[in-house]
Order: C-alpha cells, then structure tokens, then sequence
C-alpha cells in the first residue's frame, strides 16, 4: 500500500493532537480534537480538507498509552483505516533528541517517525478492548505487588531500630495487610485468566507461551500485551532487542572492539520478568538446568549464562506459538 499521508496522533485523556505529514506538505500541519467519537469524525474532514486525501492512503500512528488510546484505536479499525500503536519507549529512543515536550511537538514527531518508518511499521491488528483491559489488570496487580513488598520489608527493617512493642505492633499490621494483598493479587490474577479465556486466539497463545518451564501466567500475559497477540513482534530476536536481553557488540576500526553486551534500551519491567523465568527454567528444566552448569563449569559469569536462558525461553515461546503445538521438554525422554 502507498500511502500518501502520514497522521501522527498524541493521545490524552479528553483531547488527541493531531499532526499531518507528507511529501506534498512544506511544513507540518497541526490541529486538536475531543478524544470521542465525534472528534474523530471531525479530524476526518479536516484531515480531508488540509490534504484532499481520505481512506486507506491515510497512515495513523500513535502512542500505545492504555486505556485512552481505546476509543480510536476501535473507531479506525471500525472504519478500517491502517494505523499503527507503537510502543512510548521505542518512539523516544528512535527520533534523537527532543527539546521541549508539549502535546503538539509529540504529535509532529510521531507523525515524523510514521512518514521515515512506515515501510517497516507492521499495522496493528487491533484485537477490540480485551488486550487494554488485560494490560489495565496487569497493572492493577503490579500495584499489588509493589504494596506488599513494601509491608513485608519495611517491618523487618523497623524492628532493628524501634522499640519492642512499637515494632511487634507494626508488624502484626504489616501482616495482616500483606495476608489482605496475598488475597488481592489472587483475585487479580483469576481475572486475568478469565479475561484470556474470553478470546480464543489469546487462550491459545497464552497457554502455549505458558507450556515453557519458566514462564507462568505474568510473563505470558505481559508478552500477549507487548506484542499484541504475537502479531506486531513475531520473531524471537526482536523480542529479545526489545526487553534487552539480545547481546550486541561493538567494533570500529582497531581501537574499539568491545564483546557483545546487552542494551539499557529496553522495557525493563519485562527484562526483570525473563530475568525471574530464567532462574525459574534453570531450576525445573532438566535441558536448560544441564545448559546453566555447563557453562558455569566453563568459566562464565553467571549473569552471562542466565541472559542466555532468557533468549532460549524466548526462542521456545516464539516457537511453540509460530507451531501451534504445546513444548516438549525433550530431555526428559533421553536414558539416564
């Protein structure tokens, strides 16, 4: 498809900014409306008016921000307008340095990233409002999460400087809270599953991803977020660029020859995950805990081996769902 132009789209909670971007425009052109469907209708005509351009020779792109996103990003699949949600992480690292930041100038830039990288953007196929609310959930339970470590720490380090009955005090609440968050985060990760299993093509991939030693239902469902359903990153590699985990070198001449080391570019939160798979697999994965030793024995550093790990969980995961078929953990049928 050729499209002639680029709309980049910064999404807020009551407004979006729209910016316009073509081959044929000396400038950008930059306008704002309500974030509802009747501003979209809007944007739509202006879009029209400023371009003469309509329908699928128009290219969206915008900032994968959530729950405000929704409501657009279901109205252009409904009038089955291409666009694409690309990650907030990736567009900030990808157009150098921005001076300044307001709503306007992030529309420009990302109508700017949409008219350079539109040849190697895949469009989004938006599954409806399931993948939000998954990801709302998702965050919900890492708020969880985040309290009760927090009520479970900050007793223990009191107790070493407070008194007797100050710390006993504490720490019979503390218990309670983080027993009141034990249930909450249950509860939030049986809501997790049941919103998965309302979506057949998610069900599958969820418990194929899950079918790996190492990763349990946060990682799988945090990969069926980030990769919309397997569909905008579909390879191993790219995954593991875009969690930090893939190792790249650096050479230049004579002078510069550094071996090949992970990038601080990356979604953290999902490194950490893989980071905890990884040690998880290493521990119940015959194949992978045989791997980890071996290597140990080597001489590796240990951190080295376990980023290892993660890109072979990852090169299990992409494989069992581009298969369709559960993994078989072969070692376990090989002769003691």
């Amino acid at each position: 498809m050729e499209y002639k132009v680029f709309v980049g789209i910064d999404i807020s909670k009551g407004t979006i900014d729209v910016a316009l971007r073509s081959k044929t425009l000396k400038e950008p052109i930059h306008e704002q409306f309500e974030n509802n469907v009747a501003g979209f209708k809007r944007m739509l005509t202006w879009i029209k008016k400023q371009t003469g351009v309509s329908g699928t020779e128009l290219f969206f792109c915008m900032e994968h921000t959530g729950v405000y996103v929704l409501p657009l990003a279901c109205f252009l699949t409904e009038k089955l307008l291409p666009f694409r949600l690309e990650n907030p992480y990736h567009l900030k690292h990808s157009m150098g340095i921005q001076r300044g930041k307001n709503d306007k100038a992030d529309a420009k830039m990302i109508a700017r990233y949409a008219y350079m990288h539109h040849e190697e953007l895949m469009l989004t196929a938006f599954s409806g409002t399931i993948l939000i609310k998954l990801q709302n959930l998702l965050s919900h339970r890492e708020r969880l999460v985040k309290s009760r470590k927090m009520y479970t720490v900050a007793p223990k380090e009191l107790s070493e400087f407070s008194g007797k009955e100050v710390s006993a005090f504490i720490s019979e609440e503390s218990k309670e809270i983080v027993e009141l968050l034990d249930s909450k985060i249950k509860k939030a990760e049986s809501e997790i599953e049941s919103l998965i299993a309302q979506d057949e093509p998610l069900k599958k991939n969820f418990e194929l991803a899950r079918s790996v030693k190492g990763v349990g239902l946060v990682i799988a469902s945090y990969m069926l977020v980030y990769t919309q359903n397997f569909t905008t990153i579909s390879e191993a590699r790219c995954f593991a660029s875009y969690s930090g985990v893939a190792p790249f070198g650096e050479r230049s001449g004579t002078s510069i020859n550094k071996s090949p080391h992970v990038s601080h570019l990356a979604n953290k939160r999902m490194k950490s995950l893989l980071n905890n798979g990884a040690w998880v697999a290493v521990k119940y994965d015959k194949e992978l805990k045989t791997y980890y030793n071996r290597k140990i024995e080597e001489g590796k550093h240990e951190l080295v081996v376990i980023n290892a790990v993660r890109n072979k969980l990852l090169g299990r995961i992409f494989a069992t769902v581009k298969r369709g078929t559960p993994y078989v953990e072969l070692l376990q049928h090989c002769k003691n």
